[in-house]
């Protein structure tokens, strides 16, 4: 009985600590393995298994998006400068407006560098999940640095 009791409660407290989990992403590495996790890589094209439901995510959805239509805007415009130019009209003749797409995600980054930037400037303590998904509050100096670099971004971008 006492042994029922004990498996009983095991999976239910597992079945908790998944219940609890902020997202689950699946990704391939350069290897060819593929990893799941609860913190998604920087520079490694991500899906989401389960989405979680923090502003955290959304804002890392958010500049996914942005990323993904940039990367849509550099093929286009490649594609278009290739044509351009079997054509035989010359470069500089060439159309240079930003396309819709570019100004959408130019807008997003410009959006989540102001809200990091409000963020960073109003909370004296700022805390960040490292890699192996702990908390770390950034000291005084590097908060500053990021301010800094934040506002050079809001500078060059929008």
């Amino acid at each position: 009985m006492r042994t029922i009791v004990t498996m009983l409660s095991l999976s239910l407290s597992l079945l908790a600590a998944s219940a609890l989990a902020d997202g689950i992403y699946k990704w391939v590495d350069e290897n060819g393995v593929v990893h799941f996790g609860s913190q998604p890589p920087q520079k490694e094209q991500v899906e989401v298994v389960k989405a979680p439901k923090s502003e955290r995510y959304k804002k890392w959805h958010e500049e996914q998006q942005a990323l993904v239509a940039q990367k849509k805007m550099a093929t286009a415009a490649e594609a278009q400068s290739n044509k351009a130019s079997a054509e035989g009209a010359p470069q500089g003749q060439q159309d240079n407006r930003p396309s819709e797409a570019e100004m959408a995600a130019r807008a997003q980054r410009c959006r989540s560098a102001q809200q990091r930037l409000q963020e960073l400037e109003s909370h004296a303590r700022v805390r960040e999940v490292d890699a192996s998904g702990s908390y770390r509050v950034l000291p005084e100096e590097e908060r500053q640095q990021r301010i800094q670099q934040t506002r050079q971004i809001l500078q060059s971008n929008c």
